[in-house]
């Protein structure tokens, strides 16, 4: 079935800023190439690819309209299935916006491997064990919390065969205090042990690098792309990603890095022809679906 999969894969992927043309994912060495190469483009190309009006909505809820109830970190989520929803084996994919940027990819994944896809995202709440400050209403959200008990007790009674996950990093707890590097991998470790139903395996993908309002930089400077990119060798985000890494290891829980699939010595927003990020540390939709050869390879080991 899994090779099967891979040969079905090319036609399941619709990148969304090339109306009606279907384009396989990237493979393994086209990726690199076009990563390797994207720090010498310096103006924006032609035919850019989702167009840079349309680039900030490029996200999951435009291409997947139907998957907006299950973002909202209610504790109460709809059934929320995708992929082939007639498969017999089921994935879950679980965090909050950043695990939303992975879906075109794992959606694509599961049909063309045939398994169920259970969504269940909330903005905003981490996977890691933390109640978090929330910087919109500027207070304590006890609520992801609430959301993210509900969603590992849910998990845990699909007993799904993988779970994938994916977080931000949040940097003020429910004090405004900060989060230390150390604590994050402790609350990590918490959730990660929570999942705990017989046959799951479980599978982490590492955090983007935050380019910050890549769209209207983008704008700002057509024709000197690359004053939008921003090194890849960054302290902070380099300590946050090794405290997700340390937290996978002692859970057992592979770790995948998708660093090398979006950055070389420098992290740009524009790879090949395509817009890589629809906001600050957001992939779109269009490079998210691209890498969806890349990020099947990853996680065939846990399939």
């Amino acid at each position: 079935m899994w090779r099967a999969g891979l040969a079905a894969a090319a036609s399941l992927i619709v990148l969304s800023g090339i109306a009606g043309a279907a384009i396989a994912p990237g493979s393994a060495k086209q990726v690199a190439s076009l990563v390797a190469a994207a720090a010498k483009i310096t103006t924006l190309p032609t035919a850019l690819t989702p167009s840079l009006s349309r680039a900030s909505g490029d996200n999951a809820l435009r291409t997947t309209p139907s998957i907006a109830p299950c973002i909202a970190g209610s504790t109460t989520m709809p059934p929320c299935v995708f992929g082939d929803t007639n498969g017999t084996r089921t994935m879950v994919l679980f965090g909050d916006s950043h695990a939303l940027m992975w879906f075109p990819a794992i959606n694509a994944i599961a049909k063309a491997a045939r398994w169920r896809l259970v969504a269940l995202m909330g903005f905003g709440c981490p996977v890691a064990d933390v109640t978090i400050w929330n910087i919109v209403t500027n207070g304590p959200d006890p609520q992801c919390a609430r959301f993210r008990t509900a969603m590992i007790a849910r998990i845990d009674k699909l007993n799904p065969a993988l779970v994938v996950m994916s977080e931000g990093f949040f940097t003020l707890d429910a004090s405004h205090a900060a989060i230390t590097d150390a604590q994050w991998t402790a609350a990590l470790e918490r959730s990660l042990a929570a999942l705990h139903s017989p046959s799951m395996k479980k599978v982490l993908i590492g955090n983007t690098i935050l380019v910050p309002n890549p769209i209207a930089c983008l704008a700002a400077s057509p024709g000197a792309i690359q004053t939008c990119s921003k090194p890849e060798a960054n302290a902070t985000y380099t300590a946050q990603r090794a405290a997700e890494k340390t937290a996978a290891k002692a859970e057992s829980v592979p770790y995948i890095d998708e660093i090398p699939w979006t950055c070389s010595s420098v992290c740009t927003v524009v790879i090949g022809r395509m817009v890589a990020y629809n906001s600050a540390g957001h992939l779109s939709a269009t490079y998210a679906a691209y890498l969806a050869g890349v990020l099947r390879a990853a996680l065939r080991p846990s399939m």
